[in-house]
């Protein structure tokens, strides 16, 4: 999974990414992201990296904040797999 494959996604769930979104810059608490966007990347992850994954299993807020947040929890748990 790359960078521009997650913002991929990101635009596509409806995200007005900036073009200088920096991969520490807060996404779900600054409300760039929000809970229909939120959503629509949680399906994401679940159809192209880790199928079956569970929402409940972990603090949304904390470990999707960020792209590199995202980024390192798909490296996570693509290799879970």
């Amino acid at each position: 999974m790359t960078r521009a494959e997650l913002l991929q996604a990101l635009e596509a769930s409806g995200v007005d990414v900036p073009p200088d979104l920096g991969d520490d810059t807060p996404l779900i608490t600054s409300g760039l992201l929000d809970s229909t966007a939120l959503f629509q990347v949680a399906l994401w992850i679940d159809e192209s990296v880790t199928p079956g994954l569970d929402l409940t299993a972990f603090n949304l807020a904390v470990e999707w904040d960020t792209v590199a947040k995202l980024l390192a929890f798909i490296e996570r748990h693509a290799s879970e797999k």
